[in-house]
């Protein structure tokens, strides 16, 4: 049994992703259809406000019409546009029955915006705020794709360890069952405890095929977040997690986490929409220049140049006052939304920074638990040997052991995962965060 878990060891042994920490968060970030998603959105907030912009500029526009009737006024009408008009087609006879006529038309014409209401100018802005909101949400799609890779990293980390530290306990423990087994059948040991260390044996092995399974999973999540299959690199050991006090943090989290930045550009966004609802009534103006061309079809036709200013006002829409409380009421629920947004990073901020302290406190007496449970064990094999001790005893011992070394290994993945999302909620988990986390992994030699 013995050199089956020393096999079983060594096959732990995978192929680790270079980069570590770091490049488990770029890979991921490379990968992510959220990001990917965002910066879309800020390009094509972009390219709207170069709509926008280009609006301003002349157009030109070409038309053509192809017609034909035997309507008196559209007849007469098509003699004057092709300058053929004669005496004879006053004649009341051909006025009123000139028979058919065609008509074909052409125009081009060059219009150009003087004065849209600031319609062209709210839409740039429109614009302005999307790709603004499109970047804080890519911010947000960021860090939250971070936190995920930062947890499965060092999830994997983690099962990996205690995955090592179960090998160690089986083979130790397989070793002190078989003589066990040996002095119970010489009568030396009684079954009961020889029945009941193989029952925590037992217990030792179905702690490890869950813990197997556990890395497993972190594997398959890095793999989907990675989309590299190796096995992430790094070691967990002591940290100091560096933290400031929760006034900072608070304020640090109102003034950076993107989310909140968003829902600020929604609200700039709606009262924007709010004073276009409100300006309905102020008149557009364009200037426009046009040539045309009109023709029988047959012969050359003539041509004609207009130019000008024409405007319009909307006058007695029945809509403006429903348009107009729409929009208010759009700002109110984007102002209300942004202030739920800053109660919730509050109270994330908090949440987490209590987390942080609660397991840097916790540290030291699980590295004292653990020394202990070390140092038990390792009285103990010397009494059992002496006869003193009992196999169950030692399994306890191995047990006990184990379960400390467990609890560490989750305080100290779990110091990191919440220090990084702690980091997020504040809007901060950047290349240098992430920088910090990945040396507190570096293997110490």
């Amino acid at each position: 049994m013995k050199g089956f878990w020393l096999s079983a060891t060594m096959s732990l042994a995978v192929p680790a992703l270079g980069g570590g920490l770091t490049a488990t968060v770029d890979a991921a970030l490379a990968r992510s259809p959220a990001v990917a998603e965002a910066a879309a959105r800020e390009r094509q907030a972009a390219a709207a406000g170069r709509e926008a912009s280009y609006s301003r500029l002349p157009r030109l526009t070409a038309r053509g019409a192809a017609m034909r009737g035997d309507d008196p006024l559209f007849a007469f009408g098509q003699l004057l546009q092709e300058r053929r008009v004669s005496v004879e087609d006053f004649a009341p006879d051909r006025l009123n029955r000139p028979g058919y006529r065609s008509s074909v038309t052409g125009a081009l014409e060059l219009g150009m915006p003087l004065f849209t209401g600031f319609e062209l100018t709210r839409a740039r802005r429109l614009a302005d705020l999307g790709a603004a909101e499109a970047r804080s949400m890519g911010g947000a799609a960021g860090q939250a794709v971070s936190v995920a890779a930062i947890e499965a990293h060092l999830d994997l980390l983690k099962n990996r360890a205690l995955l090592a530290e179960l090998d160690a306990r089986l083979v130790s423990a397989s070793a002190e069952i078989e003589r066990s087994q040996r002095l119970s059948r010489s009568g030396l040991v009684l079954g009961s405890d020889h029945q009941a260390a193989l029952a925590l044996l037992s217990s030792l092995k179905a702690w490890r095929a869950k813990t197997r399974a556990e890395a497993d999973a972190a594997a398959a999540r890095l793999n989907v977040l990675t989309g590299h299959s190796e096995p992430a690199d790094g070691q967990l050991g002591p940290w100091t997690a560096p933290l400031e006090d929760d006034a900072a943090l608070v304020a640090d989290a109102l003034a950076s986490r993107p989310e909140l930045a968003a829902a600020s550009r929604r609200r700039e966004a709606s009262a924007v929409r709010r004073a276009a609802a409100n300006s309905v009534l102020l008149p557009r103006v364009e200037a426009f220049a046009a040539v045309t061309s009109v023709s029988d079809g047959l012969s050359t036709g003539a041509g004609a140049r207009m130019g000008g200013v024409r405007a319009s006002v909307a006058f007695g829409d029945p809509t403006w006052g429903a348009r107009r409380n729409r929009y208010k009421e759009d700002e109110a629920a984007a102002a209300a939304a942004a202030a739920g947004a800053a109660d919730a990073a509050r109270g994330e901020v908090l949440g987490r920074a209590a987390a942080v302290r609660g397991l840097q406190a916790a540290l030291p007496e699980l590295d004292e638990g653990l020394t202990r449970a070390a140092s038990a064990l390792d009285l103990a094999r010397p009494l059992y040997r002496e006869g003193r001790l009992s196999a169950l005893e030692v399994l306890r011992a191995e047990e006990a052991r184990a379960r400390m070394t467990e609890a560490r290994l989750q305080a100290q993945a779990g110091l990191r995962t919440q220090w990084a999302a702690l980091a997020a909620a504040r809007g901060r988990l950047d290349a240098d965060a992430v920088s910090t986390l990945a040396r507190s992994l570096e293997e110490v030699r």
